[in-house]
């Protein structure tokens, strides 16, 4: 029997996807939130989830070990783009957020609420009106960084704030984005296939990259060599530094989300996700 395993389809996964999927397993593709809703309602056996939905899941998954999506001062498709700097936006102003991912908004809250404070927050853009500023994920976000880095601006914005970034210059450490995590009701087959996938990963890791240059540049119409820096920026195999920035980024947020109201979220991220498969 095959079993699905959620696999997120942006650049940064590339290398993963590459090694092919773990034996007895098949990929079926979710983006980062609704990958969320897959493994909490059992559509999926596992997945490289985002960090801000782990408290959703709460105690029906684990983590596999310590991999997953990370990046230390920057990760080039966690951007903000914008008509000004992050320091000069008010609650007058407005941002359009993406909806596919949970940690990046989470990510992007918390980062205004330190240089801003809670009075300044910028409210979230209607649908289809214009935006102070943008927040942009994965392999769109590649692409509109490239376009800046010709050109100066993109889409109207001449600035741009990579979000990794902005976090390793508050705390000096790395910013995890999604953990690798299995139902804790998964077969033991399952999750020893899914170990011993993951261990012959972090020993191929190199390869795997060179590997997934040329697809990937070509699939998203960039250089080679920008995509080759971009899959090199990403942190897979992860270290003590990164779970010390996980844990932080856990704990800044629910202290947060205690003391105030977010406005930001009108629901909990991955709760109208897609079901994919449902194994039994």
């Amino acid at each position: 029997m095959n079993h699905p395993i959620a696999m997120i389809p942006y650049a940064n996964m590339a290398p993963y996807e590459a090694l092919g999927p773990p034996q007895g397993c098949y990929f079926v593709h979710c983006t980062p939130r609704n990958s969320i809703a897959a493994l909490h309602s059992g559509a999926v056996w596992a997945a490289a989830v985002p960090v801000g939905g782990l408290d959703i899941l709460g105690a029906c998954v684990t983590p596999l070990g310590e991999f997953g999506i990370g990046a230390y001062r920057e990760v080039m498709s966690v951007l903000f783009f914008s008509d000004r700097p992050l320091d000069a936006f008010t609650a007058a102003m407005t941002v359009r957020l993406t909806a596919e991912s949970a940690s990046s908004v989470r990510l992007l809250y918390l980062l205004m609420r330190y240089q801003l404070g809670r009075e300044r927050i910028p409210a979230p853009a209607a649908s289809g009106a214009a935006a102070n500023g943008e927040l942009v994920i994965g392999d769109t976000a590649l692409r509109w960084l490239h376009t800046y880095e010709r050109e100066g601006q993109v889409k109207g914005y001449a600035h741009v704030a990579d979000l990794a970034a902005l976090w390793d210059l508050r705390h000096r450490l790395p910013f995890v984005f999604a953990r690798w995590v299995v139902r804790k009701d998964a077969p033991d087959s399952v999750r020893g296939n899914l170990e011993r996938w993951l261990e012959t990963f972090a020993g191929e890791e190199p390869a795997l990259i060179e590997r997934s240059v040329p697809k990937t540049a070509l699939q998203l119409n960039l250089p080679d060599d920008y995509m080759r820096r971009y899959l090199k920026v990403i942190r897979r195999c992860l270290a003590p530094s990164d779970v010390a920035g996980q844990a932080r980024f856990q704990s800044e947020w629910r202290a947060l989300a205690a003391d105030e109201r977010i406005t930001w979220f009108p629901g909990e991220p991955g709760a109208t996700g897609h079901r994919t498969h449902q194994h039994g």
